[in-house]
């Protein structure tokens, strides 16, 4: 790891921080980035061993896209074809047996349909519910867009921006739209109901790609459930330490 971030003594400081964090009882994600340095069959005893409580993988991007982002590399380990991109989503599908990964399978499922070049089944929701903020504090759709929203101080006059759109396969994005995709569902149809469209409201539930939200939901709720209980339990310690509580007492928060 050291060798090939090019930092003396990365995994030892990385090892440190995760101590410290679990001493507070935060939950602590890896970020992983698909590349062609991951061994998917060695990576649940690394993260362990590590002390990690999940991982969430990012996809390669080797082109920077319309907005400011600089999250792309011209590094040949991120220049992976199609059949690599593929062997990859199925690599990290097996591995949620192993090991707690954030990525959704439905999720996985739509980015290998990107790759394959077959249609996309649920729209990103980046410009509506999920923004990308640079360092000028502007407001982007998304790190796709060719030119920002405005800024971060007028987001609430910043209209919608719903037209369909499926540019990239940013993890964040996808992850995102997957399981938020039958709650926008539900709140158009509720809109479409108010208006006396029936039909619309209708069709707006009864489509394949809520059902594969819902699944989604379903699947990582365990997960959504813990990283909530975790959050309780960090904010019962943060108060009882500021109160002049010892830290040991709060293992009530259980």
């Amino acid at each position: 790891m050291s060798a090939t971030r090019g930092l003396e003594g990365l995994e030892g400081r990385i090892a440190e921080g995760i101590a410290r964090a679990h001493a507070y009882r935060l939950p602590v994600q890896a970020s992983v980035t698909v590349n062609r340095l991951v061994r998917y069959d060695e990576l649940p005893g690394t993260l362990r061993r590590l002390g990690f409580d999940n991982v969430a993988f990012s996809y390669p991007r080797r082109e920077p896209l319309g907005s400011s982002s600089l999250v792309y590399g011209d590094s040949d380990l991120v220049d992976l074809d199609r059949d690599e991109l593929l062997a990859a989503l199925d690599a990290i599908g097996r591995l949620r047996k192993q090991f707690s990964v954030l990525n959704p399978r439905a999720s996985l499922s739509e980015v290998a349909r990107y790759v394959r070049g077959e249609p996309q089944e649920v729209p990103c929701i980046g410009g509506y519910k999920y923004f990308y903020l640079d360092w000028n504090l502007d407001i982007w759709r998304c790190e796709a867009w060719h030119e920002p929203l405005g800024s971060v101080f007028d987001l609430d006059r910043i209209p919608d921006q719903r037209e369909p759109c499926n540019a990239c396969i940013m993890g964040c994005y996808r992850n995102a739209s997957m399981l938020m995709h039958a709650a926008v569902a539900a709140a158009d149809a509720a809109r479409s109901l108010r208006a006396g469209q029936i039909g619309t409201a209708v069709a707006s539930l009864f489509r394949r790609s809520v059902a594969q939200s819902v699944w989604a939901l379903a699947e990582e709720t365990p997960k959504l459930r813990q990283l909530a209980r975790r959050r309780r339990q960090t904010a019962a310690t943060g108060s009882a330490l500021l109160g002049g509580q010892p830290a040991t007492d709060q293992g009530q928060a259980w």
